[in-house]
């Protein structure tokens, strides 16, 4: 047994030796993140939280295996019961303890884990319910610890060692094994025999969860007993504050933060972490921002960070940044705007009003500070500054001076921004220009505005003996040179929108003017008397959206500590604390591939064959739980990197067919990671294959010899054809020939009716010329005759017979000229009718005239029948056109033939 104990102290005393000794800041939070249960899909409590060498978290918790990779949380299904415990081997093989339940994680090709139990006493020990609520990796070997029994996993082989009586807790120290047990005391596992190291007092139920150690000696943390130690091989209680504050809150976890910083996870009282001499350093609690009081399990990894899985919810604490954080769950002071240290007492000017605290209050070792609001501060309180000595406050309600911590008014002015001295006198911008006041024997008295500057002058630097550079919010920046009586003799302004960015605001940075928007900062340039010089804003070094933009500055307190302002509270920046984890380690990781294209979407694995019908490819890569990442890829080393960028998906649009490797890195803090690379194949498309080639020459053949069969019987049906359309060519032939012959024999035919009708009418005319002559014969005879006879019975009237007989010629021939009229209108009556119906104008003689005309008669051939002359006949025609409405260079004979 004194062998066991010496064994047990002296590979404590080792460990902390090689601990390296870090210093984290005492005054503040650290940087605290928090996770929702709504965040991590609702799994219940976290018992017990790790990482993998890549930085991968991974919980514990009531419903399974979480994991978060600083973006993303998965839930993995295990065992049935609660998972209690978990050792991380690394981010493919993990080994987990759950109630009556122990297996071992591997994750599969797609990158997702599956479960497989190891526990085979299910049935031979239902009866004991065991629960496995601690699982250890040491020498290789895997351990599993329940109430009743410890089992050791190694070579696929499970060995069972039963409990002197009842396991009540267990924790490792390099690479050695301990355990607590209800009667036997602490025990420690050497070659798989559980050995006493030392027994505990018979008055106390005393249960570890962890040990440390400090000057040489094994400090044991308890639930409910405090702290412990080893006196001359005894158990002995530790008498210090630090143990009084743990047995009221109750310890449930405990983690080493460096091997310097013990954690205590209470279930009263939040987080507690002190030094290994027992000061508290920070208490951290409910009233600071945790989600909750009660700290299940606490893990610290080493990039630096401090887990704590609690009653509900999760949080992060970053522990050894140089950053710390006051904010204002409760009240008390509000946002922190300005602050100032004086002789150990420490001045924060607020949205609410001017607040005292001392410097040494700050620490974070008190559930929560204490903060005292000045009477007759109440308000905002812009700037503090301190000038020879004395206090200023640029109040909304004007400018104050703090004199035995009270203040007193300087002037009526309100609306103060800022103030600074100048000379013999002080500066203070205020909502509307610019107030001076000039220092007296009876102290600082208020003198007047300052002439040719207006607005909200929130910002004022003095450059060299005479140039004052104004800030004024949505106008810009004013240059102004002032005289001996502060008179801005030259003034230069610079318009807000000829800066690129937002929340502009003035800074004196390493010996010259700089006007800072949130995107880049201009430096001003005394030879082209312009702000020229432009340059990216680099906000990598604070997290974003916490500080209070534009002219807000941060304000140093100490050589070593730097106000910041933010919102609901206040930060403080210590230039000496540690920084912890090495970007050099980090490491690019790919967490998912994925194929998408027409609304479907697949899960892939690297090296993948991706089906080309989705087209798109989706790849998720990661630095796992680091802030400010930037990531860059290239596609088949072709040397083009893409730009770099926070977007840690790579979206690959319609990548050709074949073989691919695309490569990805990131830049960490400015330290460009190793570069990784995935590999995956696009399938080629279905149309491209052996296959389908295959395929593309069988359906070619029988192409070709469809082609061929199709072309003899086209050529069949085109001989065919050809018969047939000579045939019809033939036919048509003839029935054009015949109807040639038929038009010609019209044609014959139709002449030889034009030649009949000619000579119809010429015989017609000589008949009605021949008829009318013999009437006219035959009557002239026959009166004659008459009259000849009569002259002769009487020769008495021979004279006047003889002029009888004259009449009686003249009278046979007008009588013998209305007879051939009279035939004439018979003759055409059917054409008088159909002229009398188109033109119901016309006359008798117009009628006539159209039948003459009709039958060919030109104008003298009338005027002879009519005895009448020519140029009568052609007045009549013209009149004839006119009523007819027949146009002078239409043909008159062919239009009344066409009636």
């Amino acid at each position: 047994m004194f062998k066991a104990k010496e064994l047990f102290l002296l590979l404590l005393i080792l460990g902390t030796l090689s601990g390296k000794a870090q210093r984290i800041p005492e005054k503040g939070m650290p940087l605290l993140q928090n996770f929702t249960p709504a965040e991590y899909q609702n799994k219940g409590k976290i018992w017990a939280i790790g990482s993998a060498p890549n930085g991968i978290i991974y919980m514990a918790a009531d419903k399974g295996l979480l994991e978060y990779d600083g973006k993303t949380w998965k839930c993995f299904k295990g065992s049935e019961g609660f998972t209690r415990s978990l050792a991380v081997i690394n981010d493919s093989l993990i080994y987990t303890g759950s109630d009556l339940d122990f297996g071992v994680w591997h994750r599969n090709k797609y990158h997702d884990f599956e479960y497989t139990s190891l526990y085979s006493f299910k049935e031979e020990l239902a009866p004991l319910n065991e629960e496995f609520w601690h699982v250890y990796r040491l020498s290789g070997n895997i351990f599993f610890i329940s109430a009743h029994n410890l089992y050791v996993y190694k070579d696929n082989r499970i060995t069972k060692i039963a409990a002197p009586n009842r396991i009540t807790g267990s924790f490792t120290a390099n690479d050695s094994l301990y355990f607590t047990d209800k009667k036997k005391g602490l025990l420690v596992l050497s070659n798989l025999l559980l050995k006493p190291v030392c027994e505990f007092p018979e008055e106390d139920a005393i249960e570890i969860v962890g040990a440390y150690q400090h000057n040489g000696n094994t400090v044991f943390v308890t639930k409910n007993s405090g702290l412990y130690t080893i006196l001359a091989g005894k158990f002995s209680p530790v008498r210090n504050q630090l143990s009084q504050d743990l047995k009221a809150a109750k310890v449930f976890s405990f983690e080493q933060i460096n091997k310097t910083y013990p954690a205590f996870g209470t279930v009263l009282k939040g987080l507690f972490i002190s030094n290994t001499e027992g000061k508290l350093i920070h208490n951290i609690n409910k009233y600071k921002g945790l989600p909750n009081n009660t700290i299940l399990s606490l893990y610290y990894s080493p990039s630096g960070k401090l887990w704590a899985g609690m009653d509900y919810g999760v949080s992060s604490l970053d522990i050894n940044s140089n950053l710390t954080f006051f904010y204002d769950y409760r009240g008390d002071f509000g946002t922190g705007y300005t602050a100032l240290l004086k002789e150990n007492t420490f001045y924060l000017g607020t949205n609410q009003g001017l607040y005292l605290s001392g410097w040494e209050d700050l620490n974070n070792n008190t559930a929560f500070h204490h903060f005292t609001l000045l009477p007759g501060s109440e308000g905002q309180v812009w700037a503090l500054k301190n000038i020879a000595g004395t206090v200023f406050i640029a109040h909304d309600n004007g400018l104050f001076l703090l004199k035995d911590n009270k203040l007193e008014r300087l002037g009526n002015q309100s609306g103060i921004w800022t103030v600074i001295p100048y000379k013999n006198y002080l500066l203070a911008g205020s909502y509307n220009g610019i107030s001076i006041f000039k220092k007296s024997n009876n102290g600082w008295e208020y003198l007047r505005e300052m002439e040719l500057i207006l607005g909200s002058c929130n910002q004022l630097i003095i450059d060299s003996d005479s140039v004052l550079w104004v800030n004024i919010p949505n106008y810009g920046i004013i240059k102004a040179v002032l005289n001996d009586t502060l008179y801005p003799v030259e003034r230069q302004i610079f318009r807000e929108r000829s800066f690129e960015g937002s929340d502009l605001y003035l800074q004196y940075h390493n010996n010259q003017i700089q006007a800072v928007t949130d995107k880049y900062r201009y430096a001003y340039s005394h030879e082209v008397n312009q702000f020229a010089n432009k340059s990216p804003i680099d906000n990598n070094e604070l997290p974003p959206s916490i500080l209070l933009p534009g002219i807000h500055e941060p304000v140093l307190l100490t050589p070593d500590a730097e106000f910041l302002p933010i919102y609901n509270g206040f930060a403080l920046k210590f230039s000496g604390a540690p920084k912890v984890g090495n970007s050099d380690n980090d490491q690019l990781i790919f967490r998912a591939i994925t194929a998408h294209g027409y609304g479907n979407e697949s899960r892939l694995y690297a090296g993948a064959l991706v089906p080309f019908r989705y087209g798109n490819i989706k790849i998720d890569c990661i630095v796992p739980n680091k802030e400010g990442v930037l990531y860059q890829y290239m596609l088949d080393d072709n040397d083009n990197w893409s730009n770099w960028s926070v977007n840690n998906t790579i979206e690959l649009i319609s990548p050709n067919s074949g073989g691919h490797v695309l490569s990805a890195r990131a830049m960490v803090k400015g330290k460009v990671t190793k570069t990784e690379t995935i590999a995956f194949r696009v399938a080629t498309p279905h149309y491209r294959s052996w296959y389908a080639f295959v395929l593309y020459l069988i359906v070619f053949a029988a192409l070709t010899g469809l082609a061929v069969l199709w072309q003899k019987r086209l050529m069949k049906k085109q001989e065919r054809q050809l018969l047939m359309k000579q045939q019809q060519t033939l036919r048509e032939q003839a029935e054009i020939h015949q109807q040639q012959l038929m038009l010609l024999e019209q044609e014959r035919l139709q002449a030889e009716y034009e030649q009949l009708k000619k000579q119809l009418k010429s015989k017609t005319i000589e008949l009605t010329n021949k008829a009318k002559e013999n009437d006219d014969k035959n009557k002239l005879l026959l009166t004659l005759k008459e009259k000849c006879e009569a002259a002769r019975l009487n020769p008495a009237i021979t004279k006047t017979a003889l002029s009888d007989m004259q009449k009686l010629l003249e009278s046979f021939l007008t009588i013998e000229d209305k007879t051939f009229e009279i035939q004439m209108d018979e003759l055409h009556q059917e054409f008088f009718r159909k002229l009398n119906d188109l033109y119901p104008n016309l006359s008798s003689n117009d009628l006539r005239l159209c039948a003459y005309l009709k039958i060919g008669l030109n104008s003298k051939e009338i005027a002879e029948i009519l005895n009448i002359l020519p140029s009568s006949v052609y007045i009549s025609r013209s009149r004839l056109r006119k009523k007819l409405n027949v146009h002078t260079d239409d043909d008159l004979y062919h239009y009344l033939n066409s009636i």
